[in-house]
């Protein structure tokens, strides 16, 4: 199946789909391919994710966290008399080999108005508020925007954006699709202005390639870079929801991929 014929076409604002609540409780988690728990076990991989915009659906939080990894299993705390979120989650990702790549990632970054706790549920609530006070003196994390969500800048906008959760390794190894993939970037990404470079890092057997996955669109200003975050993040395309944050102009001109 082409991606080139379907790449921005079929983006489109993702639908609310009706939340589950849950309480989670200890028990060895049998995994079924493709299915996301609703109940994470405790381990010493389940992650707890607090400062959550508590007008964040289950979907909206899960396709952020999903931008690491797959999840084996997902919990969005709620209210029990009114179903809104509390602002935290569990979760725990079925390569366990991510979970401190995707803590470093998330934690710290900025959400609107509010910071990311993100640590080892181990830590848990019980140091969420020592954590968001510690958080206060980091470094900037990268802007992300995901459905439901005004972009959140914790930081200057910059010409270079990432696209994420859009093309997957398998989308990247065929040399046809990938100049379609090529083209079909540039074209979108040209309706909200000047698209000076497009890189999208391509898998090599047996070695780490950084920024796989991901798609890098230089503009030539900033403010086209702003405007084309606003019309591609948080729609859908295949099922996913788009991610897009800036991009370090300096790193990017020097092929640095890195987060």
């Amino acid at each position: 199946l082409s991606l080139s014929l379907s790449l921005f076409h079929s983006l489109h604002p993702p639908t609310r789909l009706p939340s589950l609540s849950h309480t989670s409780q200890p028990f060895a988690l049998i995994t079924t391919p493709g299915v996301v728990s609703t109940v994470v076990p405790d381990s010493p991989n389940k992650i707890f994710i607090g400062g959550l915009p508590n007008y964040l659906t289950e979907d909206q939080v899960k396709e952020l966290l999903k931008t690491f990894g797959d999840l084996r299993a997902f919990n969005l705390v709620k209210d029990s008399a009114t179903n809104l979120s509390k602002g935290y989650a569990f979760c725990e990702y079925l390569d366990l080999n991510i979970t401190d790549a995707a803590i470093a990632g998330l934690n710290g970054m900025q959400l609107g108005d509010k910071k990311l706790v993100v640590q080892r549920a181990a830590l848990g609530a019980k140091n969420a508020n020592a954590a968001l006070i510690g958080n206060m003196g980091m470094m900037p994390q990268p802007t992300v925007q995901i459905p439901g969500l005004p972009t959140a800048v914790s930081g200057p906008a910059t010409e270079v954006l990432v696209l994420m959760n859009m093309v997957t390794t398998e989308d990247l190894g065929e040399d046809d699709e990938y100049q379609d993939i090529l083209e079909d970037v540039r074209e979108e990404c040209g309706r909200y202005g000047f698209v000076k470079n497009v890189e999208i890092p391509r898998p090599v057997e047996g070695a780490d390639i950084p920024g796989v996955g991901k798609i890098f669109v230089e503009y030539t200003a900033s403010s086209e870079a702003a405007k084309a975050m606003q019309a591609l993040a948080g729609r859908k395309f295949a099922n996913r929801v788009v991610v897009a944050s800036y991009f370090d102009p300096m790193k990017f001109r020097m092929r640095d991929f890195t987060n």
